[in-house]
């Protein structure tokens, strides 16, 4: 079949609309200025003694301008016809393992999303998990269980069936890996035909859905083939593009899967994720038509990239704010900051709205827990700790440091605005007698700590992406049930108590208050993580890319099986 022909025929093929966001924006626009020309229209009728001639012309007038937008339509969907063809260059994530079971950071779904797809997958206007792999998500909260019913006639590339028992293996490789949480700890999973898997829980949880639609799906007989050290360094999935090349810190490859599930698809010939840590490179590359996708470039990159006129193409949805925090090792009692009153202390002694200033370079906002205007978790009655320094100096003295101490700040090399942080922070404990080594750490040795390291029992500043819904996210990171931190951060009965409480809530008001309750208790008043700052996403790309859906819904996840490059 001819490409043409097969774009024109996808919709209906793949049995899933198109997401919204790939209509022609102008199209909503004829939509109004139609509306309000009938509006007009009528106004005029009601003018008492309007002029019959003047109303002649208008109406020749309407009629004219009516005929012009009953062709710009077609015209304009065949404008955003998808064309074939092309390479797509985009900015990585820092990535630590290709193979999800064995994936520290949720940037790697970035990476592998090309190859490896998951159960569902969020839908941009909505926010809402929708399936993907699966067919269905069947939710029964009297019994307890959760049926995911699979898209038949999928393969993986290298061939092979995607059906109930390559599902059952991603979740038992999860619970060997020490992830359950993942999936979200059932008691029992099982397949009960080909493309029907059932799990089985012991409480009820308001999250299933969310969690299991962002499981991604490795093919078994790659890995079975080639092993756990081949397999984090190439993903193999049913995604739409194959990986081709994997070159460290420098790019990954992908080429096109002409055998892909979804009819038509996928456009592009193949992507190119390339890794570039230093800002001014990523900003020379896009610049110079090297990267065709930018995305959360440092704050003096997107001054330059606004005054030079490229638009911002994120969504402001909450999901996609960046917030840089800190994490105190208050799970560990050698550490001076096991002690709440050290904790507060420092927040206290920290002006947290120039410390956001700073950061993002005027591009940032303080918040008081972790989490973003506009998220289910944020509390608009709380304000940040003010700045008191006197308060500060006396807290270290009731907590036995009248003289400070000396501790350090752990952060992932190669992030400007970890690096920001941190000197910032360092410059403020420096007043208060707390002297900080800055120890920039490579991101091999700093994952590495994350599961059960204490970062030199001192403080960790890292970034990560905000959420409308932080209920998973805090309880897979940050709780007794979670995936990291577990000697790092302490977890009081209270927080947990309204953390798990949101979890199992039955209705969504009841939810949003207790993770409200939750937030306040982590990032406020146990100050355990705290946001140092936050700023909206900003995300560019080149004139004639499309679709990429990088920046749409939540940071890590992206579209390359719709993505499209004018020709």
């Amino acid at each position: 079949m001819h490409r043409a022909l097969q774009a024109g025929n996808a919709a209906a093929a793949r049995g899933i609309p198109r997401p919204l966001r790939c209509l022609p924006p102008l199209r909503a626009e004829i939509t109004n200025f139609g509306s309000n020309l009938r509006k007009a229209e009528k106004i005029e009728r009601h003018i008492e003694g309007g002029n019959p001639m003047k109303l002649k012309k208008l109406t020749a007038l309407f009629l004219s301008v009516l005929m012009l937008l009953s062709v710009l339509p077609a015209a304009l969907a065949e404008d955003a016809t998808p064309q074939y063809g092309g390479m797509l260059t985009v900015l990585a994530m820092e990535s630590n393992s290709m193979f999800p079971a064995l994936s520290s950071t949720t940037s790697n779904r970035f990476n592998f999303s090309p190859a490896v797809e998951a159960l569902g997958r969020r839908n941009a206007e909505t926010g809402d998990t929708e399936p993907w792999l699966a067919e269905s998500f069947t939710v029964d909260a009297d019994a307890l269980t959760l049926t995911i019913k699979l898209r038949e006639g999928i393969k993986f590339s290298d061939g092979s069936d995607f059906n109930a028992d390559a599902v059952i293996w991603n979740f038992d490789k999860l619970v060997e890996y020490g992830k359950a949480s993942e999936i979200c700890s059932p008691e029992s999973y099982e397949k009960t035909d080909d493309y029907t898997v059932v799990l089985h829980y012991t409480a009820w949880n308001n999250t299933w859905v969310d969690i299991l639609g962002e499981c991604y799906i490795y093919c078994p007989a790659a890995f079975e083939a080639n092993g756990e050290e081949w397999a984090t360094l190439h993903a193999v999935g049913t995604g739409a593009f194959i990986q081709s090349e994997y070159v460290q810190d420098s790019h990954i490859t992908y080429v096109r899967n002409d055998n892909y599930w979804r009819a038509g698809e996928p456009y592009l010939d193949s992507i190119k994720l390339l890794y570039i840590n230093d800002s001014m490179t990523q900003y020379a590359s896009f610049i110079n038509k090297e990267l065709d996708v930018l995305r959360n470039p440092n704050s003096s990159n997107i001054k330059q990239l606004l005054s030079l006129g490229y638009e911002n193409a994120a969504s402001d949805a909450p999901n996609l704010a960046g917030i840089t925090y800190m994490m105190f090792c208050s799970g560990d009692e050698k550490s001076p900051f096991y002690d709440l009153r050290v904790r507060q202390a420092v927040m206290y002694a920290v002006d947290w709205e120039a410390m956001a200033e700073g950061i993002y370079d005027g591009l940032g906002a303080s918040t008081p827990v972790f989490a973003v205007p506009g998220a289910w978790s944020y509390d608009d009655t709380l304000s940040v700790y003010p700045y008191d320094m006197e308060k500060a100096l006396s807290l270290l003295s009731e907590a036995g440091y009248p003289n400070g101490f000396s501790t350090t700040i752990s952060i992932n090399e190669g992030n400007a605005a970890n690096l920001q942080c941190a000197i910032i922070l360092q410059a403020y404990l420096e007043m208060v007698g707390i002297k900080a080594e800055i120890k920039s750490l490579t991101s091999a040795d700093f994952n590495a700590q994350k599961a059960e390291g204490v970062y030199d029992l001192g403080i960790m500043v890292n970034n990560g992406a905000s959420k409308l819904d932080f209920t998973a996210n805090y309880i897979r990171l940050y709780s007794s049930e979670g995936v990291n931190y577990k000697n790092m951060m302490a977890k009081p009965a209270d927080y947990e108590e309204a953390l798990f409480g949101a979890r199992a809530a039955k209705t969504q008001e009841e939810k949003k208050e207790l993770l409200k309750t939750a937030a306040r208790l982590f990032s406020h008043d146990y100050a355990l993580v705290v946001a140092t700052g936050y700023q909206p996403a900003y995300c560019f790309a080149q004139e004639g890319v499309h679709d990429t859906g990088v920046c749409t819904t939540t940071a890590e996840a992206w579209t390359p099986n719709c993505a499209w490059k004018e020709q």
